[in-house]
């Protein structure tokens, strides 16, 4: 997701994630969601023009946040494998 978790609450995109999460439940007795903000749009800030971008806040977010945020979706996924087995 390309927003800040400010920005994402402030436009207001989660109340359709939490709606979405809150049917799945009622349908199949839980859900998960995962969120990862102010994610990379390009490969190389440097060879686009994109001024309302910070490339150095996004390449610092990119090797410091993302890694985590990898972590904790590798361990969703290791616990949605293991509910049904």
């Amino acid at each position: 997701m390309n927003v800040t978790e400010d920005l994402m609450k402030a436009f207001g995109f989660d109340q359709p994630i939490l709606i979405t999460e809150g049917l799945l439940k009622m349908i199949f007795g839980s859900a998960e969601t995962l969120l990862c903000f102010d994610t990379n749009q390009f490969e190389d800030y440097s060879k686009i023009v994109a001024d309302r971008f910070d490339p150095e806040k996004k390449a610092a977010r990119c090797r410091d946040v993302f890694p985590k945020d990898c972590e904790k979706a590798f361990d969703m996924g290791a616990r949605l494998a293991r509910k049904d087995a």
